[in-house]
């Protein structure tokens, strides 16, 4: 889990650039609406994600001080890699298309979260035990399972969990704004 966690940002990055070199598809409605779905999905998602589960790791070292099971996280296990493989496949839809280029970049992506996700629950499982397995029982992974919804007692407010991931929100829409770049002023 340390080393996958500790380069996740890295690989994305690769990933991201291998993106930005590959040639761009024709600007088309039924990609870019798609994409635009995804993206918005994955935001709110992720916005929704970070009002239930307040502080948690950053950067490079791994923590989790007490397991989240209310809010997001009682209707599904990994909100936020979910909604990083939103974003990023909405990323990937907006510049690509519908080409068979495209399934390479998807099938790194989606392979990273689902290593991620793996790993994840190895951690948590190792770290609270019976709570994480009673907890996972009743919780799917990926999908989520609305009759299993508890709320969230003192959520953060909407603004508050965008500023907390406001560095996500940065990268995201840097990307964006480049293949947008890419797309319209270069002609790709």
């Amino acid at each position: 889990m340390k080393r996958i966690y500790k380069w996740r940002g890295f690989i994305l990055g690769l990933l991201a650039l291998g993106l930005f070199i590959s040639p761009a598809a024709a600007l088309q409605y039924g990609p870019i609406i798609t994409a635009a779905v995804l993206l918005i999905l994955g935001i709110l998602l992720r916005i929704f994600a970070r009002r239930t589960i307040g502080e948690h790791t950053r950067g490079v070292v791994h923590a989790a001080p007490a397991l989240v099971t209310t809010g997001t996280y009682s209707l599904m296990r990994h909100p936020l890699y979910v909604s990083n493989t939103l974003i990023a496949s909405g990323a990937i839809l907006f510049h690509l298309g519908f080409e068979l280029w495209a399934l390479p970049f998807l099938a790194v992506l989606f392979s990273l979260e689902f290593a991620l996700s793996k790993a994840e629950d190895r951690f948590l499982e190792s770290t609270f035990q019976d709570e994480w397995r009673n907890w996972k029982a009743r919780t799917w992974a990926f999908f989520p399972n609305p009759r299993n919804f508890k709320p969230t007692l003192q959520p953060r407010s909407f603004f508050q969990s965008l500023w907390a991931d406001r560095s996500t929100w940065l990268w995201v829409f840097l990307l964006i704004f480049v293949l947008y770049g890419k797309k319209v002023f270069l002609g790709a």
